[in-house]
C-alpha cells in the first residue's frame, strides 16, 4: 500500500510544484534516450490551445529530448497550465510523445503533444517510434485503509482533508477523478462572502450577519434551509481567518461579486480561486504523507455495512481499488455539465428554457457530472432541491466558460444588441439571466472603458491581457462610443443614451428606471475612451440541489435519519442556497462546510 501511495504522492507533489509557474521543463540526468536520433537544435511550433494559440519550443540533442518550452501560453491557471506541466514532464521522462493526456484538460494536453510532435518531426525524428504508447499503469487490484477518505479533490474536498488532519486524523486519503486537483474552484474568481468588520469598516460598509442571512434566504427565494443558511453566514468569516492562517492572502478591499447583493466579497490577492488550491497543496505537502492524494481515480460506489458507510470502491486506469475508512466525505461537485441530468431535473425556475447542449457550463465538464448524487442515492441518501439550477450571465458564446471581461465588479453597463440597457447590472443572477434570455438572440454586450481597464496591458486571472483578447477577437475596442457601436452593430444613439443614463444615476442626477443604485465611493461615470465591448450569454453555473445534510455536514437518508459515517460538502449538497445562489456564496459554502465535514468525519466517525 505505502509504495503505491508514495508513487501517487510523488506525482501529485510534482504537479503541485509546477502548477502554472514554470512553462519550461528539462530532461533529468536519469531520463532514458529517445527511440530515435535527431538533428541537434531548438525547434518551434505553434498550435491551438484551449484558450488561445500557444508556442512550443523543443530542444533536442542527438538522441534525447532535452527541453520543452511552452511559456508562451494563455491556458487556464490550475487546469490547462497544470496539464502542460504534467505532460511535458512525462514526455521528457519517457523520451516519447506516446503518453496519456491529463484527464479533465485534454485539449491543453493534446495541444502540447502536437506541438512537440511538430518540433520532433522538424528535427528528423522517427515519429512512428516516438508516438508509440509507452505509459503503463498498475493492473493489480489495490486495497487501502484510511481514517477519512474524501471523494473529490476540489476546494471542498481539500478543505475537508486538511480539516480532518487538523482534527486528529492520521491517515486521510483524497480520491480525485481528474488528472489534477482543484475542481471548479480552480476556475472560479475566488470571491468569498463574509461579514468582515475590519475590512468593511475601513470602507464605510455597514453589514451584519443578520443582513447576510436575510439576503441569502431572500436571494434564494426563501427555499434555503434556515439552519444551514444560519450556519453558513455565521461561520464564513471564521473560514476567512482559517484560510489566512494557512497562508492565503486576501485583498484589503472588499468587492461585490456578480449577484452578491452586498459588498462583502473577499478576493484573493493573487488571481482566481486557484489561490486556495495552491495553498491547500502546500499545506498537504507539509503533512509528511498524512494526507495523500490519488488523481485519475474515480469513486464508483460507497461501501455500506452494519448500517454505516465504511469505505469506497474506485477505479484507477481500469484497476479496481477498495478503501476501508472510518468515514467518507463526498465532495464531488454538482451536475451542471451533465446535460441529461440537468434536463431531467429542470422543473423549477428555468423550466421554460431548454438546458440542452446549446447552453454551456462554467464548470469543468468532466467534473460536474453528478457522481456524488448517484452514489449517495444508492445508499439511501435524500436528494433535495434538484430543480434549483443557477444560470450565470457571464458565459462565453460557444463554450459557456467565464472568460475575457467578467461581469462582476463595477463601472460597466449591460446593453443588448441594439445598444440599450435592459437590466439593473447589480441584480441577482437569476434576474440578470432572465432579462438576457428576453433580449434578441439571448445575448448582450458588457461595455466598459478606461475606468475599468486603464491599459491594454491589463492582465486577467489567466495572464491574458486586453491586447490578447483583442487579438483573439473576443473583445472589441474603439476610441469613441460611436466607433464602438459601428464595430459591434449597435445603434450609436441608443448606446450613447445608455451611457448617459447610467452616468446620470452615478452623478445623482437621476433615478434609474431599471433599479440600479450607485455607490458614490466606488461607481464612476463612464466618460472617454478607449471603450471595450465583450459579447456574453447565459450559462449553467451552479446546481443548488443535492445531498441533504445537517449543520454537522452529515448526510441525511430518505428516512430522515443521519447515515452514519457519511458526510458531504460543497456543490454536491442541497438546501444551502435555495433556488438562487448569491455570487460569492459558493466559496463560502465550500470552505465552511468543507471544514465542518472534515472535522466531524475525523471526530464523530
Amino acid at each position: 500500500m505505502r509504495k503505491s501511495m508514495q508513487l501517487k504522492a510523488v506525482a501529485f507533489a510534482a504537479a503541485a510544484a509546477l502548477m502554472g509557474v514554470s512553462g519550461m521543463a528539462s530532461a533529468s540526468e536519469a531520463a532514458q534516450t529517445a527511440p530515435s536520433t535527431f538533428k541537434p537544435g531548438t525547434y518551434t511550433a505553434q498550435v491551438n490551445g484551449h484558450n488561445a494559440p500557444l508556442t512550443v519550443q523543443v530542444t533536442v540533442g542527438k538522441n534525447r529530448i532535452e527541453k520543452i518550452d511552452y511559456s508562451k501560453n494563455l491556458e487556464t491557471i490550475g487546469v490547462g497550465r497544470v496539464a502542460l506541466d504534467i505532460v511535458s514532464k512525462k514526455i521528457l521522462d519517457h523520451q516519447s510523445v506516446g503518453v496519456d493526456a491529463v484527464t479533465g484538460a485534454t485539449i491543453s494536453s493534446f495541444a502540447l503533444m502536437q506541438g512537440v510532435k511538430d518540433c520532433l518531426k522538424q528535427a528528423g525524428g522517427d515519429m512512428t517510434a516516438l508516438t508509440k504508447h509507452v505509459e503503463q499503469h498498475p493492473a493489480v487490484e489495490a486495497k487501502y485503509q484510511a481514517d477519512v477518505v474524501v471523494v473529490g479533490g476540489g476546494g471542498a474536498g481539500l478543505a475537508a482533508a486538511i480539516s480532518a488532519y487538523q482534527a486528529g486524523a492520521k491517515h486521510v486519503l483524497v480520491l480525485e477523478k481528474l488528472g489534477f486537483v482543484g475542481g471548479s474552484t480552480n476556475v472560479s474568481e475566488g470571491a468569498l462572502n463574509a461579514v468582515d468588520p475590519v475590512r468593511q469598516g475601513r470602507q464605510g460598509i455597514e453589514d451584519s450577519v443578520a443582513k447576510f442571512y436575510d439576503q441569502t434566504i431572500k436571494g434564494g427565494h426563501n427555499k434555503g434551509t434556515p439552519a444551514l443558511v444560519h450556519y453558513l453566514t455565521e461561520n464564513s468569516m471564521n473560514s476567512v481567518d482559517w484560510l489566512e492562517d494557512l497562508g492565503v492572502k486576501f485583498k484589503d478591499e472588499i468587492g461585490t461579486a456578480t449577484g452578491a447583493l452586498w459588498q462583502r466579497s473577499h478576493y484573493p490577492a493573487t488571481p482566481s480561486g486557484n489561490t486556495y488550491i495552491r495553498t491547500f497543496e502546500q499545506v498537504i505537502g507539509e503533512t509528511n504523507g498524512a494526507i495523500k492524494v490519488m488523481t485519475d481515480t474515480k469513486v464508483t460506489d460507497l461501501i455500506k455495512a452494519d448500517g454505516r458507510i465504511k469505505g469506497v470502491m474506485a477505479e484507477n486506469f481500469g484497476r479496481k481499488i477498495t478503501v476501508d475508512a472510518g468515514a467518507v466525505v463526498i465532495a464531488t461537485g454538482g451536475f451542471g455539465a451533465n446535460i441529461k441530468m440537468r434536463q431531467e431535473f429542470n422543473t423549477g425556475v428555468w423550466k421554460d428554457v431548454k438546458l440542452d447542449k446549446s447552453i454551456g457550463c462554467t464548470n469543468l465538464a468532466k467534473a460536474a457530472q453528478g457522481d456524488g448524487l448517484v452514489m449517495g442515492k444508492k445508499v439511501g441518501a435524500a436528494l433535495i432541491g434538484l430543480d434549483d439550477i443557477q444560470i450565470h450571465p457571464c458565459g462565453t458564446p460557444g463554450t459557456g466558460l467565464m472568460e475575457n471581461i467578467r461581469t462582476s465588479g463595477r463601472n460597466r453597463i449591460f446593453v443588448n444588441l441594439e445598444g440599450s440597457r435592459f437590466v439593473n447590472e447589480g441584480a441577482a443572477r437569476d434576474v440578470l439571466a432572465k432579462a438576457i434570455f428576453a433580449q434578441p438572440k439571448g445575448t448582450y454586450w458588457i461595455v466598459v472603458n478606461h475606468e475599468r481597464y486603464p491599459s491594454e496591458d491589463w492582465v486577467d486571472a489567466n495572464g491574458a491581457t486586453i491586447r490578447n483578447m483583442l487579438a483573439l477577437g473576443s473583445v472589441v475596442a474603439a476610441p469613441t462610443l460611436d466607433e464602438l457601436a459601428k464595430k459591434t452593430g449597435m445603434d450609436p444613439k441608443k448606446l450613447e443614451a445608455s451611457v448617459a443614463g447610467y452616468n446620470a444615476v452615478v452623478e445623482g442626477k437621476a433615478k434609474d428606471p431599471l433599479g440600479f443604485v450607485a455607490n458614490n465611493k466606488d461607481d464612476k461615470t463612464l466618460t472617454g475612451g478607449p471603450w471595450y465591448a465583450c459579447r456574453k450569454v447565459p450559462t449553467v453555473h451552479h446546481t443548488m440541489g443535492g445531498l441533504e445534510i445537517n449543520t454537522k455536514a452529515q448526510v441525511i437518508g430518505v428516512d430522515g435519519k443521519v447515515i452514519p459515517g457519511l458526510y458531504a460538502a460543497g456543490e454536491v449538497t442541497g438546501g444551502i442556497h435555495g433556488s438562487n445562489r448569491l455570487g460569492g456564496n459558493a466559496i463560502a459554502d465550500v470552505m465552511v462546510f468543507g471544514r465542518t465535514a472534515g472535522t466531524n468525519a475525523a471526530t464523530l466517525k
